[in-house]
């Protein structure tokens, strides 16, 4: 017989527990921002630091940042680190062989401080350096999502 602690019991109608859950306002208007085609960032009023993705609380002063502190953010920047994936999950926690390596850069956009995380493409994985200048590729009808940036490519001179 299993332990009375295991044993779960439910009596009367089922249950559906909906959930109200934001991730603030201000990666609200990131979001938003997004379907035109636009970055937003976070600006501390307090020191400065100008984070993207924006977020409500400075990690340098610990100063509230609020909706009146988003400004635009250039799409264009210099990839500050990457790492090459040769394997992916397949969706039931098992890896996959990829046909050719994907490239995830660090990214610093002009006009912000904080760096992003996002798909590289455009160049071989070889031929990437720390530094190197790349700029935003959206998608060709933006919704207002995060999917809504593509990735990144290497700037043309």
């Amino acid at each position: 017989m299993e332990k009375q602690s295991e044993i779960i019991r439910v009596t009367g109608l089922p249950v559906a527990a909906g959930y109200n859950w934001s991730a603030g306002s201000q990666m609200e208007g990131f979001i938003k921002a997004l379907a035109k085609k636009k970055i937003m960032g976070a600006k501390c009023s307090k020191c400065g630091y100008t984070y993207v993705p924006p977020r409500s609380r400075c990690g340098k002063c610990n100063a509230k940042i609020e909706d009146k502190d988003l400004v635009e953010i250039s799409g264009k920047g210099s990839l500050v680190g990457y790492t090459t994936a040769r394997v992916e999950l397949d969706g039931a926690g098992n890896f996959q062989d990829l046909k050719k390596p994907k490239m995830i850069g660090a990214i610093k956009l002009e006009g912000s401080d904080s760096t992003i995380f996002m798909p590289i493409e455009g160049i071989d994985p070889k031929k990437a350096k720390e530094g190197m200048k790349v700029k935003v590729q959206w998608r060709e009808k933006a919704k207002g999502e995060l999917a809504d940036i593509v990735c990144f490519k290497p700037e043309k001179s």
